[in-house]
């Protein structure tokens, strides 16, 4: 192995290399991504975000922590859900729950010849081999056919943020045919100092969505000022299936989310938002990529992200169609908003089509606070610092709304009205 990471010339591998596990599917992955080497900022697609960065100085795995049920309770969502319990690269059996119609597996358990389904992706990078590679927890979680799962799977990831330590997951999700399931994706850094902050969450979360069925997915991600968290998700659809995909990035120092999805037979439907809120120095990178290869197949999306101060934000998209994909119906709309001059947000939204008799279309907007909307509130008597966060709230709450359960739609709401709170 040491010979071809020094062909690499990437001396970050080196620092990864001592994460990447010897599990055989795990052996494979870490292989092709020594092959292909980590992405960096000469790689325009990893221009803002590049993996390379993650490792300029010593990393690790991370330490045993205890995570105590007090400290759990109080720091997870309240709501009536099946919880499995993430802390520090670790899953807690204890702290997590049975789920009635669901075989959970935590994939360290898993049949070798089984864990060989977890190396499938819709659209794989560097990243996703990367997670693959390292992952230390995560679950092989499936829903059984024509189950209608009564709650919520509520994925807590807890983590306690220390700088150099790197906590990776690997969670996938079979939805049998005619089955509907919830799951929320919750992600929470403890570390909030600068001198002790700078951890590194990996996350790789995969779903097949068997004919007729359903999957909502919710991901919260709350890092904070110094946590990194690199995830990538990708979903494959089955005919007559259905997708609802929305991701919230509330705080990190960097983040760099991609959401792939394939809808490979006819009929299905997708759905995928995204709101990035980037402020002082954070760079949130949101990436898509929609793959239609059945007929009669429609999309929708709405990504959205509101820099201040020098915040970096970015948004980069792409709807492709097979040839044989047609009546096809996708849509992409990124828009933007930038609270300071030395902000900075970059769109990139793109179609590739080659059927024909479809109806595609992507749209683009950045700009800045709609001075005759501000003039009309204050005309109203309202104080300019509220009518900004009014104006600013009304652009976010278009993504946040799409947030299918109640509680983690509030939740969401309030975190962002505390991220955004108009001082007196």
């Amino acid at each position: 192995m040491a010979g071809s990471l020094v062909k690499n010339n990437h001396m970050a591998l080196f620092e990864f290399a001592n994460l990447a596990k010897e599990v055989t599917w795990q052996q494979a992955q870490w292989q092709q991504l020594v092959a292909m080497g980590l992405p960096s900022q000469q790689h325009q697609d990893w221009l803002y975000t590049p993996l390379s960065a993650l490792a300029t100085s010593p990393i690790s795995e991370t330490a045993h922590y205890h995570i105590d049920s007090l400290s759990y309770e109080s720091l997870s969502l309240s709501f009536d859900c099946y919880r499995l319990v993430f802390f520090d690269g670790k899953f807690s059996t204890r702290l997590s729950d049975w789920i009635p119609n669901v075989e959970v597996t935590p994939v360290k358990k898993m049949p070798e010849e089984a864990q060989q389904g977890l190396r499938q992706s819709v659209n794989g990078d560097a990243l996703s081999l990367l997670i693959d590679a390292t992952a230390s927890a995560g679950v092989w979680m499936t829903v059984k056919p024509r189950a209608k799962i009564d709650k919520p799977i509520y994925l807590f990831h807890l983590s306690s943020g220390n700088k150099g330590e790197v906590a990776s997951y690997r969670h996938h999700i079979e939805v049998g045919e005619m089955a509907q399931c919830e799951v929320i994706e919750h992600h929470l850094s403890l570390q909030q100092s600068a001198q002790h902050g700078g951890g590194v969450s990996l996350s790789r979360f995969s779903a097949k969505v068997a004919d007729n069925a359903s999957l909502n997915h919710t991901k919260l991600i709350e890092e904070g000022d110094h946590q990194a968290h690199y995830a990538h998700n990708d979903v494959a659809l089955a005919r007559d299936s259905q997708m609802q995909s929305t991701v919230v990035m509330l705080s990190g120092a960097q983040v760099r989310h991609q959401t792939s999805s394939t809808l490979t037979a006819d009929n299905g439907y997708a759905e995928m938002n995204s709101l990035a809120l980037p402020r002082g120095k954070q760079v949130f990178d949101t990436r898509t990529y929609l793959r239609h290869q059945g007929a009669h197949c429609s999309s929708q999306q709405c990504h959205k992200v509101i820099a201040q101060q020098q915040a970096i934000g970015s948004f980069d998209g792409m709807i492709l169609v097979d040839s044989e994909a047609i009546k096809t119906d996708g849509q992409m709309d990124n828009h933007n908003l930038l609270l300071s001059d030395n902000a900075k947000i970059s769109s990139k939204p793109k179609l590739e089509i080659y059927a024909d008799d479809v109806k595609c279309s992507h749209g683009a907007t950045t700009g800045q606070l709609d001075p005759e909307q501000l003039f009309y509130l204050q005309a109203r008597g309202i104080a300019k610092p509220q009518a900004e966060q009014m104006i600013i709230y009304a652009f976010a709450a278009e993504v946040i709304e799409k947030i299918p359960n109640d509680y983690v739609r509030r939740y969401a709401s309030r975190r962002w009205n505390h991220i955004w709170e108009v001082k007196e």
